[in-house]
């Protein structure tokens, strides 16, 4: 009995694993795609353009304004800020599942996973999704 759980438990393995086919794996290293991808860097020039937007604004909002005024106009800067740094966000993570797909369905890779998480192997795909990250 214990023979054929073991049998059992090796073919679900092999099934699982493409029977016997050995899988490959990507790696990306996230902190060179932050400082190398356009993506990522037009949205941070972006959101710090828009922070000093919203500086100024607020200075030129709350002059003359009493404290209770001024800091419903904080929360409101402060809110529109949260909502474009949000919106950033997405913007750079859609572009980057969308450039890690491609990337892994180019190579037929059986997954990406981040560089740092992976203390040895993989095939390093970070040029490769960098560049794809529209």
């Amino acid at each position: 009995m214990k023979k054929i759980l073991a049998i059992g438990m090796i073919v679900t393995a092999l099934f699982a694993f493409g029977c016997g086919r050995n899988p490959q794996f990507g790696v990306v290293d996230m902190q060179k795609v932050e400082q190398e991808s356009d993506v990522f860097k037009n949205a941070t020039k972006e959101l710090q353009d828009k922070g000093k937007n919203m500086e100024e604004e607020f200075k030129q909002e709350t002059q003359g304004k009493s404290e209770e005024e001024q800091k419903q106009i904080y929360t409101k800067k402060n809110n529109e800020m949260m909502t474009a740094r949000a919106q950033a966000q997405n913007k750079v993570k859609a572009s980057f599942e969308a450039a890690v797909s491609e990337v892994a369905k180019a190579k037929n890779l059986s997954a990406v996973l981040i560089k740092e998480a992976v203390p040895q192997g993989g095939v390093d795909v970070t040029e490769d999704v960098i560049k794809a990250m529209k």
